[in-house]
């Protein structure tokens, strides 16, 4: 199966679609436009799209849309590709040598999120409670979504 978006193609995240992971998703990252900056076929979310202003995410196709702005002004560009470039000690220090979204590029957006405040706790603040308060928050979120698919 032909991957619907490649590498370079700017996207926007799409509005909910009925699917309960993506509201999720789109709840917090809905109409933000970015840059597909990685594609892997066969996964569940293959398609990494890295912000101007933030760490890339995992997406599904029905997650995304293409841009009718067409790609990215140079200078964002160059913003995106250097986010890209410098991998932060903070997400690159494990012991294992994995950088943390080799692991969570492959897990939907709670729990990606989760894992990836989880593995940085305490390394990127001296203070790893804000993080472990993110990551309890973005469990409960897919706790909340399994109980909905329980339901139905």
């Amino acid at each position: 199966m032909q991957l619907k978006f490649s590498v370079g193609d700017r996207v926007v995240v799409a509005e909910a679609d009925g699917h309960e992971h993506q509201a999720v998703s789109n709840a917090l990252l809905r109409g933000r436009r970015g840059q597909v900056t990685a594609t892997n076929q066969g996964f569940p979310f293959p398609y990494t799209v890295s912000f101007v202003d933030g760490d890339p995410f995992s997406f599904a196709e029905h997650e995304l849309e293409l841009d009718p702005a067409g790609s990215l002004p140079s200078s964002d560009a160059a913003k995106v590709a250097e986010t890209e470039a410098v991998s932060p000690a903070h997400y690159t220090s494990h012991p294992s040598g994995i950088e943390c979204i080799e692991v969570t590029r492959h897990m939907n957006f709670p729990l990606g999120n989760a894992i990836k405040y989880i593995w940085r706790a305490g390394l990127k603040d001296t203070n790893p409670v804000p993080d472990l308060e993110k990551a309890r928050r973005y469990i409960e979120i897919q706790i909340e979504i399994e109980r909905t698919r329980e339901t139905k």
